[in-house]
């Protein structure tokens, strides 16, 4: 066999060749690689850009829903918790909301009310609030919401039992009989919100704007059903500790959420008036809600006072004449034992035509400045009445 040959003192290399095979394979393999690798850096890019963007937009002063809080919390305020009324706030709760407008942390006591802590008994005259989102005081902090406020005026406790987040009269009936009503109190305030209250009796609504809730609703007979099924243990899932993440720390959820929930109210929502497009049977199902609720208060001895809260589109509607529900509902309650207060009527002559300072400016729930009003027009109606003194045990 030759020897190599020497170049300057040293062996000649020699050259092997990968097959052809081999060659094309790897370069392949490498545009493959080189392709990921390109797709990955533009969707980066392209999702960091939409979070920036994002950012911007949900810190404008009317963006109407909430923002992160880059804070990762371990509950969701709102939640079905309750197996007999649904919707309802963890124990000992806390919850940093933020939205366009404002930025609160709201608290829960013990039985999972946005309340202080409440004694089961009391030689005071009291007062069980009942309602949903405008009466839990959503975007508002405790000492501006409407139940302080006639409690600061008053030096009467006031008992707040309201939810927001999809919460009926049936459901106001539920939580009166099951929880509200183990505390001593002499008056029941519910405060019917028309825009929503009717919708969320329905079933077939509820299914199509809150899919898969649990939730308690009538059936044709006024019979309580339940769809959806109860789970004390959804919240703390895998699947709802990453959502809570995404919640907590980036923007472009909520802006998706913000989406999603234009499409769920449609136009026809938002020309929707619950003073005036009600069916009758939205009109039974509130009656027999209020009822149930005077039963059991007739049996603690207290009285029930119920006011009705108007939004927007029932100012625009009231502008034009037309307010269904007031008149028809006040005289109702005349017959059957419960005092009805139509707020809509006097806010409007208040607003001199100027209804928008009652909201707040990038939510439709009531501002410091709604609920001052309403306060105005509730004290002397609910506590001119020498018999609110009395105390029920």
């Amino acid at each position: 066999m030759p020897e190599p040959t020497l170049t300057n003192g040293s062996p000649t290399s020699t050259t092997t060749q990968d097959p052809p095979g081999d060659s094309r394979k790897r370069s392949l393999r490498d545009k493959i690689l080189y392709a990921l690798k390109l797709i990955a850096v533009n969707l980066l890019v392209f999702g960091v850009s939409i979070e920036l963007a994002s950012i911007v937009l949900v810190h404008l002063k009317k963006w109407p829903l909430t923002r992160p809080t880059y804070h990762l919390g371990r509950y969701e305020f709102w939640g079905t918790y309750n197996p007999v009324f649904g919707m309802w706030h963890p124990p000992n709760g806390h919850f940093i909301h933020q939205e366009g407008c404002f930025s609160f942390e709201y608290s829960t006591n013990s039985y999972g009310a946005r309340d202080v802590e409440r004694t089961l008994h009391s030689n005071h005259p009291r007062t069980v609030v009942l309602g949903d989102s405008f009466m839990e005081g959503f975007g508002l902090p405790v000492d501006e919401r409407l139940s302080n406020v006639l409690e600061a005026r008053t030096g009467r406790e006031h008992l707040n039992f309201g939810t927001g987040g999809g919460f009926s009269p049936l459901q106001y009936a539920l939580v009166y009989e099951s929880l509200a009503s183990k505390f001593d109190h002499n008056v029941v305030l519910v405060g019917v919100l028309p825009d929503n209250d009717f919708h969320e009796m329905d079933g077939p609504w509820m299914d199509d704007h809150y899919p898969g809730r649990y939730f308690p609703y009538y059936r044709n007979d006024l019979s309580v059903a339940y769809r959806g099924d109860f789970d004390p243990n959804a919240r703390e899932g895998f699947g709802t500790r990453v959502q809570a993440f995404f919640r907590s720390y980036f923007a472009t959820y909520h802006v998706v959420e913000y989406v999603l929930a234009s499409r769920v109210y449609s136009t026809q929502h938002r020309t929707y008036s619950g003073y005036n497009d009600y069916s009758g049977t939205d009109l039974i199902r509130l009656k027999k809600s209020l009822l149930d609720i005077k039963s059991v208060a007739d049996n603690h001895n207290a009285k029930v006072d119920v006011f009705l809260i108007p939004r927007a589109n029932d100012f625009q509607r009231y502008r034009e004449g037309q307010d269904r529900l007031g008149p028809a509902l006040e005289a109702w309650g005349s017959e059957v034992g419960i005092r009805v207060k139509d707020l809509l009527p006097e806010m409007a002559g208040r607003s001199d035509g100027n209804y928008r300072p009652y909201f707040l400016p990038c939510d439709d729930h009531w501002s410091a400045e709604g609920t001052q009003a309403a306060a105005d027009i509730l004290q002397p109606w609910l506590y001119s009445n020498p018999s609110t003194a009395t105390v029920s045990h």
